[in-house]
């Protein structure tokens, strides 16, 4: 198969911005008075809310207030990021910059709000390196269904059996897959399970190794 896009999810794949949302989501559980373990910050990843509130209250039972400790996270998490910046993953200049070179299309299929990602790949000089930005505030249904990547295959022109999708997490596999993606994984903070491997098309130990199926 010739691949003619590449569509990226950002945290976690792209920015190093995962360890600060479980960092984040167990200082703001805790300033609520609950404990959340570092594998429940870790099952949250590219969740909606629809699927984070039931998890929610099967963990902490009806007192559990999901939005509220979700906004005390995003902030923070934001003034974090405000005074120290987000790191890139290793890799993401150059796999963006190789594609390029190869005339492939590169697409961002986000959780994050559209102005999220610009503040963190903007001062990277990376916002600008894609042909299109799709943002799972933006859409129906988040991630684990498949709307966010239909919609960025859709924008690129392309089918997405001609894309390769490139996440981190569980429910960004499934829903890249569902999509009808090319499925790679690239672990980050856990390694994928024996269930996650059915969803999962190539597992890479970093971003470069995507140049492998290109």
């Amino acid at each position: 198969m010739t691949y003619k896009g590449v569509i990226f999810d950002m945290d976690g794949v792209l920015v190093d911005s995962e360890k600060l949302y479980m960092r984040f989501w167990q200082e703001a559980a805790a300033r609520q008075g609950f404990e959340m373990t570092k594998e429940m910050a870790l099952s949250l990843r590219s969740n909606s809310p629809e699927a984070a509130i039931p998890k929610f209250l099967g963990w902490f039972g009806e007192s559990a207030e999901y939005y509220a400790i979700r906004q005390l996270r995003r902030k923070l998490m934001a003034d974090y990021i405000d005074k120290n910046g987000v790191e890139m993953k290793p890799g993401t200049k150059e796999i963006l910059e190789y594609l390029r070179q190869k005339g492939i299309k590169t697409a961002l299929a986000t959780a994050s709000p559209v102005q999220r990602a610009k503040h963190y790949l903007e001062p990277h000089g990376l916002f600008e390196s894609f042909d299109a930005v799709v943002s799972g505030a933006t859409i129906q249904r988040s991630k684990p269904a498949p709307d966010i990547y239909l919609e960025a295959a859709r924008l690129l022109g392309l089918s997405p059996c001609e894309c390769i999708a490139v996440e981190d997490s569980p429910s960004g596999i499934v829903s890249a897959k569902t999509a009808g993606c090319f499925t790679v994984m690239v672990p980050d903070l856990s390694r994928p399970d024996e269930q996650d491997m059915k969803s999962i098309d190539f597992l890479a130990e970093e971003l470069t190794d995507i140049m492998k199926l290109i």
